[in-house]
């Protein structure tokens, strides 16, 4: 614990980096470029939002070929091969 301890004091009186006396006018001046980009308006989330649901209800209309849906049934032949059965030992 005593090397952890004389990092820490090392670290402690060590100089200051001189990059550390420009950080503040570097973030003052990157939140001015933030706030000068352009934002999106709400028509255009709401163009988005139209054309999100355009999309999803074509998806829905068009059909597909799908395959027959089966069904499951407790007394079904099948199911005396599930694993659950077959894991028994009996």
């Amino acid at each position: 614990m005593d090397d952890l301890d004389q990092m820490l004091a090392r670290l402690r009186n060590a100089p200051l980096p001189a990059a550390l006396a420009t950080i503040d006018s570097a973030v003052m001046e990157e939140l001015a470029r933030i706030r000068a980009a352009p934002a999106l308006r709400a028509g255009t989330f709401g163009a988005v939002a139209v054309i999100a649901l355009v999309f999803g209800i074509a998806g829905s209309v068009v059909q597909t070929d799908r395959g027959a849906a089966t069904t499951l049934s407790p007394f079904d032949a099948r199911l005396a091969l599930a694993p659950s059965t077959l894991l028994s030992g009996e």
